[in-house]
């Protein structure tokens, strides 16, 4: 850290021991928000910052942020034909003491934030401020990265997602390379097993589908084969989406663009 007015600083706590006295007032921040889609609380941006703020302003400590670089990639279309975007952002967070002079060393912490129209960028500078902020002053969420079933379970699923590699033979649907195009008979297989575990028949496959490719099967057309027209991809898609779910699997599938967190199908 670097002093200004060493006097100055003798005479009031330093900025080291006011932090430290913020990281045991900040302690535990409940979880005041849901997500209705996918089912489970989580720590509002709007709880961490304005407890910060607080603790902040009652101590002369002002937080100066500042976006060190940017950009962003387009991840998927949705069946509107809408493109969704992921930004990523890195943000540089230096606290300064009003009342000493004194700074911190420049940290840099990232952010990523998904979006059809422009605020990608927004929600990546928003949730780069939110974790920096939690783990400077270690609020305890509850959440355990190592206890995250529901990423374990999508995880397992996702050999059948990608579906089995070709080597050699002129299999049709097979690009060059050795990368099938159409849907394979394990993620075929994968997604009806799913389904069962998930105590869905064949018609409530279709909506799931449809929010993913956009498109349902002809008259008379079953649901297996119409699943086996697809591409590889859309059904890797589909696996991921439906070993995501917990509860209600169209629900999940929804794109939630306020409550900090999207689906990535």
């Amino acid at each position: 850290m670097t002093v200004k007015d060493p006097a100055v600083a003798a005479e009031k706590p330093g900025l080291a021991a006011k932090l430290a006295e913020i990281t045991g007032l900040m302690a535990h921040i409940p979880k005041e928000g849901f997500n209705t889609n996918q089912k489970y609380k989580f720590v509002r941006e709007t709880d961490v910052a304005e407890k910060a703020s607080q603790l902040f302003a009652e101590r002369k400590i002002f937080l100066h942020q500042s976006v060190v670089s940017s950009d962003r990639e387009a991840l998927y279309t949705t069946a509107s034909g809408a493109t969704m975007w992921m930004s990523h952002v890195v943000m540089a967070f230096q606290f300064i003491d009003g009342e000493t002079g004194e700074t911190t060393p420049q940290a840099t912490f990232p952010g990523d934030g998904a979006d059809t129209g422009d605020k990608g960028i927004y929600k990546a500078m928003t949730g780069a401020e939110k974790y920096f902020l939690m783990k400077t002053f270690l609020v305890s969420t509850g959440d355990d990265p190592e206890a995250d079933e529901k990423v374990d379970k999508a995880a397992a699923a996702s050999g059948a997602a990608a579906g089995p590699k070709i080597v050699r033979g002129k299999q049709e649907g097979v690009q060059r390379g050795g990368k099938s195009s159409l849907a394979t008979i394990a993620q075929v297989q994968e997604i009806a097993k799913l389904a069962k575990d998930l105590g869905i028949d064949a018609d409530g496959i279709v909506p799931i589908v449809h929010k993913i490719v956009g498109s349902d099967p002809v008259e008379g057309q079953s649901v297996r084969d119409w699943l086996g027209t697809l591409t590889s991809e859309q059904a890797a898609s589909i696996v991921v989406a439906m070993s995501s779910s917990e509860a209600s699997p169209t629900e999940a599938l929804e794109v939630d663009v306020e409550q900090e967190t999207m689906s990535i199908v």
